[in-house]
C-alpha cells in the first residue's frame, strides 16, 4: 500500500505542481480518493462495482468514479468532513456493526477506558468521550494520508481528546504508547488491515507492559494480502470483512463469532468478544458468547431458533453453527 499511496501522492502532485497543503486521503470501493478544500480532486477507478453498504447509506446500486466523488461531496457538506467545519460529536448509530458505534458503547459502560483511532485533518486521536468516537468514526473510513486542520483539532481538545501531534501524524503505535503514559489500562485500538507492522508491534507493546490491555480493531481490509490477513487473523481482536475474500477465507474460519453476513465482522479472541458484550445491556449475552459453538449474530432474522439479544438502540438474532463464515449472496461485488 505505501508504494501505491506514493504513486497517487506523485499523480497529484503532477496534476497541480506540488502537493496542496490541506489533503486527505481515503479509500472507497477500493479506490483512493484525495479531498482538498472539501472536494475530491482525484480518485482511481473503484474495484468494486457493488457494496451493500454503499446502497444503503448514499442510495447508488452501482458504483464509479463519478458516484464516489459525489458521495465525497455530500459528506462535506452534511458533516463538514475533510474542512473546519467537521462534526466532532454523534450518539446515533449508523451501521449496525460498526467499530466506532462498538466502541462508542464500550466507553460508556467502563469496557475501555480510552480509545485510539484516526480522524481527518488531526492524524491519530486518543480520547475517552464516547460522542468523539462516534463523531470521528460514523462516516470515516480507512485514513492513508492527512494534514492537520487546526478547526478539527482544536474541536476535539475541547471534547477532551489528544491528538498525537498537531501536525496531523497518523501512528497508532505512537497513540497506544502515549494513551499508556497518560494511564490509561485498557484501549481499544482501529489499525488498518494493511498496517501490519503496526498491529504486530501494538501487540508486543501490549505483551510487554502487564496490566495493559488493547482490543485491536482491524478495519479497511479491502484488498489485503494473505500474508496481511494472517497477521490481522493471528494478532487482532475484531477483523471488518470490508470487500476483502483473504479475510473472509482467512479470519472468517479461525474466528469465534460472526456479525452480519453482507460485510460481516469476525471475532477472533476473547478480549474481542468482551468488548462485543458490552454493546449489550444484557450481561448474560458475555456468558453467551464465550459458551459452546461458534455463534453468528444478524440483525435480521433469517431462520427459526435464534436467541434474540439488543445491540445499540437494535435487535439481533444469534445463531450457533459448525463452522464459519456464514455467507450471503448480498456482499460486496467483486470481493477483492
Amino acid at each position: 500500500m505505501k508504494g501505491r499511496l506514493n504513486k497517487f501522492l506523485a499523480r497529484i502532485q503532477e496534476q497541480y505542481g506540488k502537493l496542496p497543503k490541506d489533503l486527505h486521503i481515503t479509500k472507497k470501493a477500493g479506490a483512493l480518493v484525495a479531498i482538498s478544500g472539501g472536494h475530491p480532486i482525484l480518485a482511481e477507478e473503484p474495484t468494486l462495482t457493488y457494496c451493500p453498504l454503499y446502497k444503503s447509506l448514499f442510495k447508488a446500486d452501482s458504483i464509479d468514479r463519478k458516484s464516489i466523488m459525489a458521495k465525497f461531496e455530500i459528506q462535506a457538506k452534511k458533516w463538514g468532513m475533510f474542512t473546519p467545519d467537521r462534526k466532532v460529536s454523534e450518539c446515533s448509530i449508523v451501521v449496525p456493526f460498526g467499530a466506532s458505534e462498538m466502541i462508542m458503547y464500550a466507553l460508556e459502560r467502563k469496557g475501555v477506558e480510552a480509545a485510539v483511532l484516526v480522524c481527518e485533518g488531526a492524524g491519530t486521536v486518543i480520547t475517552d468521550n464516547p460522542f468523539t468516537v462516534q463523531g470521528i468514526g460514523a462516516y470515516m473510513n480507512g485514513i492513508f494520508y492527512t494534514t492537520a486542520v487546526p478547526e478539527i483539532i482544536h474541536k476535539l481538545k475541547n471534547q477532551g481528546a489528544c491528538v498525537l501531534s498537531e501536525k496531523g501524524t497518523i501512528n497508532q503505535l505512537g497513540g497506544v504508547k502515549k494513551a499508556y503514559r497518560q494511564g490509561y489500562r485498557k484501549i481499544a485500538v482501529t489499525v488498518r488491515g494493511d498496517q501490519i507492522d503496526q498491529i504486530k508491534k501494538i501487540r508486543d507493546f501490549q505483551f510487554r507492559n502487564p496490566g495493559f490491555t488493547t482490543v485491536i480493531m482491524a478495519v479497511c481490509n479491502t484488498g489485503i494480502s494473505g500474508y496481511q490477513a494472517r497477521v490481522v487473523r493471528d494478532n487482532a481482536d475484531l477483523a471488518w470483512a470490508c470487500a476483502s475474500s483473504k479475510i473472509r477465507s482467512i479470519v472468517g474460519p479461525a474466528s469465534m463469532v460472526q456479525l452480519g453476513m453482507k460485510i460481516p465482522v469476525f471475532i477472533t479472541t476473547s478480549a474481542g468478544i468482551e468488548l462485543l458484550s458490552h454493546y449489550s445491556n444484557q450481561k448474560e449475552l458475555l456468558s453467551v458468547l464465550e459458551s459452546g459453538s461458534k455463534k453468528y449474530i444478524t440483525s435480521s432474522r433469517c431462520q427459526q431458533g435464534g436467541t434474540k439479544f439488543n445491540m445499540g438502540r437494535f435487535s439481533v438474532y444469534l445463531y450457533p453453527v459448525d463452522k464459519l463464515p456464514v455467507y450471503t449472496p448480498d456482499q460486496p461485488q467483486p470481493l477483492a
